[in-house]
């Protein structure tokens, strides 16, 4: 707690400094975002598009703040300079949940007791992501927020950040407590070795970081509004956001060659923002 605390407090005080420094001609907006999150953990068969598009699918909700380093509103006839006109600061809280499931041909097989634990085995998982991107808009800023061109509707942007995530998973199984014997499938038994691993499985809450890749655009809603659709890919520092692990060398921390890259979502959503000035 004490490390997302003093993460957390690093991100707000980067956002206030930029506040602080931007010229005087600034403007501000709020807004609220919310869509469909899709998993790609370690539940499920890599390269199956229900495991990793179509069926770990959760819903997710959240309030941003733009910085904008003109005033467009006001000022549109005052240019400033490129950057100050092609992109923005936008912070972020938002909150996130799915349940998990195993799909594909391992879990779907009916010749083995491997795939009915697979079935048998459901988590979920909880996300709080607290941070900040830059978005570089192909528009001009100015042009598109002072209205001050009739036909001009729509106003595409790119995206990067990076965000602080507290996640807190469960575990479950229909076959009784996952943390017995026989249970799980074997790489995420904690009692077996060398096939499962400890801390292969944990339910327990925990602090990492993300990094984000994003694409979107905004259009023109009204007179001091705008309706934005994005899509959003976010990298874990962390391959414990779902509660799995599955090493295949425990003692040198190597993983299991199926389980390659940590967890990761993407996140369509839509929202609506709000000119403050």
């Amino acid at each position: 707690m004490n490390k997302f605390i003093k993460i957390t407090t690093t991100i707000l005080l980067l956002i206030a400094s930029l506040n602080l420094n931007a010229q005087s001609e600034k403007s501000h907006e709020i807004g609220i975002i919310s869509g469909s999150a899709s998993f790609t953990t370690d539940y499920g068969a890599r390269n199956n598009f229900k495991a990793n598009v179509g069926g770990n699918v959760g819903m997710g909700i959240g309030i941003v703040y733009y910085l904008n380093f003109t005033d467009y509103r006001y000022r549109w006839n005052q240019r400033t300079g490129y950057f100050a006109e092609h992109f923005r600061v936008r912070a972020e809280l938002s909150y996130m949940s799915a349940k998990l499931d195993h799909f594909g041909k391992y879990a779907e097989s009916r010749e083995t007791q491997w795939a009915e634990r697979l079935r048998a085995h459901h988590g979920k998982t909880y996300l709080v992501n607290l941070g900040a991107q830059m978005e570089f808009h192909w528009v001009d800023i100015v042009d598109f927020g002072s209205r001050r061109i009739p036909d001009l509707h729509w106003s595409p942007y790119i995206s990067a950040g990076a965000f602080v995530d507290f996640y807190d998973p469960s575990i479950s199984s229909e076959l009784g407590d996952w943390r017995d014997p026989e249970v799980l499938y074997p790489k995420w038994d904690n009692n077996i070795y060398p096939d499962g691993s400890p801390d292969a499985a944990r339910d327990t809450p925990g602090v990492t970081m993300s990094a984000t890749f994003g694409i979107g655009t905004r259009y023109k809603f009204g007179e001091y509004s705008d309706l934005l659709i994005e899509s959003r890919w976010q990298y874990f520092f962390s391959n414990y956001v779902d509660g799995l692990n599955a090493k295949a060398d425990p003692a040198n921390n190597i993983r299991d060659p199926n389980n390659k890259f940590n967890d990761w979502l993407l996140w369509v959503h839509i929202g609506y923002v709000y000119y403050l000035n």
